[in-house]
Parts: C-alpha cells; sequence; structure tokens
C-alpha cells in the first residue's frame, strides 16, 4: 500500500513539474539559469579552493614527518613510532596531524 501512494505521489509531482516550464516565460526561465550557472559556479570554485588547501595541508604534514623521522633516525638509529611523532607534532605546532 505504502508503494503505491509513494508511486502515486511521485507521478503527480512529475505531471505538475512538467507542467511549470510550459507557463514560464523565456526572461524568467534565462535568469534562472544564468543565475544556477552562475552559483553552481561560484560553488564548484570554492570547493575546488578548500580541495587544495586541504591537499597542500596534507603534503606539508607529510613533509614534515619524513623530514622528522630522517632526523630521529639520524640521531638515534631507528625511526620514531607513529606515537612519538604525533607526540612531537603536537608539541611542535599545536595540533593533531591530519
Amino acid at each position: 500500500m505504502k508503494q503505491r501512494v509513494m508511486a502515486a505521489v511521485l507521478t503527480a509531482a512529475i505531471a505538475l513539474g512538467a507542467t511549470a516550464p510550459a507557463l514560464a516565460d523565456g526572461a524568467a526561465s534565462t535568469r534562472n539559469i544564468v543565475l544556477f550557472g552562475t552559483a553552481a559556479a561560484l560553488l564548484i570554485t570554492n570547493y575546488e579552493h578548500k580541495l587544495r588547501a586541504r591537499r597542500a595541508e596534507h603534503m606539508e604534514t607529510a613533509r614534515r614527518q619524513s623530514a622528522y623521522r630522517d632526523w630521529y633516525y639520524h640521531k638515534f638509529g631507528y625511526y620514531p613510532t607513529n606515537d612519538q611523532f604525533v607526540k612531537w607534532y603536537v608539541q611542535t605546532y599545536g595540533v593533531r596531524p591530519s
């Protein structure tokens, strides 16, 4: 029964949605397309910017970890454990490595 009600609701939504574009005038439709395109471009640009920043942060953390592990190996003759690295990173930079 539940599936039939959902099917009826979806059918009604599709039918009403199909008639709405036919009632719109050309200017409103064009304006909506331009506004949607601009909003999408801004959102994509913002997402890409944040993604690049996050990747740069991960690369910097990996570089720091590699440098510390090399220094530690040359000083003590063995590589530090992950816990030792996290402790050093928090003491040095004040945040946990990501």
